[in-house]
């Protein structure tokens, strides 16, 4: 993911180039602080301090008090704390099991811990999917007028990049359940906005934005319910145990603060450099099929499928070339089927393996972006070819 080399990466939706701020501060802080900064003593009081400064700044970032940020090593943790967390709480508050509710637009950090409350006994819902990936938010709101829920919906998804319908869904909640919001994809490159403060818990990634990876955050909702689910110390009110590393928490606030700055900026530059790549590749390739829509959608994200070639040539004969694109995404990459989400959307099994997924980041621009889809029309008009002789 060097600049300077002479890859060209377009998979910034796994993840993206540490920022230069961010690793800085992760470097001087783990040079600097070797204390754990839950002891007494002065080195520890320093290191505690550097945590509590970096949670106060994620706060003011946020707009949502100190107490809410639990720092966490990753988003797919911080979604496993906050949806099970959330139907212990509910199931003793009510007394009975809470109803889950997701959908299979959903990453596997959501869907993952859903489907194993549901070999528990839980009962699982799994919300209908329109043909770019989005939920339907009347079939929620028709479930969580039923019972008590804990309903985990995403931000935006991270391989056709549609944005969920988080605002009507996060509305319909009441009392008695718990919306949790899986905000990785959004962060950077969607306008932040009040939507995220009406949930009662949503998560972040740090390496998606900028920050080494090993660190994420959960954001609690002022009326969140959620036990412990793990135990061994009292750590961030008794939700996440485990020494906190203040350096990692400092490189995650100066990440988040940089991708809420330059957010307009970027968005802008990713949608032109996307809708240039896109044209390109529509003058080589007439028959090509967009999965992504074009409205409410991500700025950086393609989701293009290829009719009429065995998808398993193309990501190698991408890579061969010095191409870094994906086929969904890169927590289930290794699954030899068809992608879950697009097979959900009604997408056959076999245009969907022959489906890649391009997501440009905050160093694109026009020029780059031409020579790349120039580059993979090439490479994937020679699979064409292959495939005809």
């Amino acid at each position: 993911m060097n600049s300077k080399s002479a890859e060209h990466y377009l998979d910034h939706n796994a993840s993206t180039l540490v920022r230069p701020e961010s690793l800085e501060a992760f470097v001087e802080y783990s040079k600097t602080l070797g204390a754990n900064p839950s002891a007494l003593h002065r080195p520890g009081r320093r290191a505690q301090g550097v945590l509590e400064s970096a949670r106060d700044k994620m706060a003011e970032l946020l707009g949502c008090r100190a107490k809410q940020v639990v720092f966490t090593a990753s988003a797919t943790e911080a979604n496993n704390l906050a949806i099970l967390g959330a139907v212990k709480g509910l199931g003793r508050l009510n007394g009975e099991k809470p109803q889950l509710i997701t959908s299979l637009s959903e990453h596997p950090a959501v869907t993952g811990p859903m489907r194993a409350l549901q070999r528990q006994g839980y009962d699982l819902r799994l919300l209908g999917l329109d043909r770019h990936g989005r939920a339907s938010a009347a079939e929620a709101h028709e479930l969580l007028e039923r019972r008590p829920s804990v309903i985990a919906i995403q931000w935006a998804n991270n391989e056709t990049g549609a944005i969920q319908k988080i605002e009507s869904i996060a509305a319909m909640q009441g009392h008695s359940s718990h919306f949790h919001c899986d905000a990785v994809q959004g962060f950077g490159k969607l306008e932040l906005n009040s939507t995220l403060q009406n949930c009662s818990s949503y998560s972040l990634s740090g390496h998606k934005l900028g920050a080494p990876i090993g660190v994420g955050a959960l954001i609690l909702g002022d009326d969140a319910i959620l036990d412990a689910c793990f135990f061994g110390g009292g750590h961030q009110n008794g939700i996440r145990p485990g020494t906190e590393s203040p350096a990692l928490a400092a490189a995650l606030t100066v990440a988040l603060e940089l991708a809420l700055s330059e957010q307009k900026t970027c968005a802008k530059e990713m949608q032109k450099a996307r809708k240039l790549f896109l044209d390109e590749i529509k003058l080589a390739i007439p028959d090509v099929v967009c999965n992504h829509p074009k409205t409410d959608c991500l700025p950086n994200t393609l989701s293009l499928s290829f009719p009429g070639i065995d998808g398993r040539l193309l990501l190698p004969a991408l890579d061969a070339e010095g191409i870094a694109a994906s086929s969904g995404s890169a927590c289930s990459s290794g699954a030899p089927q068809a992608s879950a989400i697009l097979r959900a959307c009604g997408i056959s099994s076999d245009l969907a393996r022959a489906t890649l997924r391009f997501s440009f980041g905050r160093d694109s621009s026009l020029q780059l972006a031409k020579v790349q889809a120039q580059l993979c029309a090439q490479i994937i008009s020679r699979v064409y070819k292959l495939a005809n002789t």
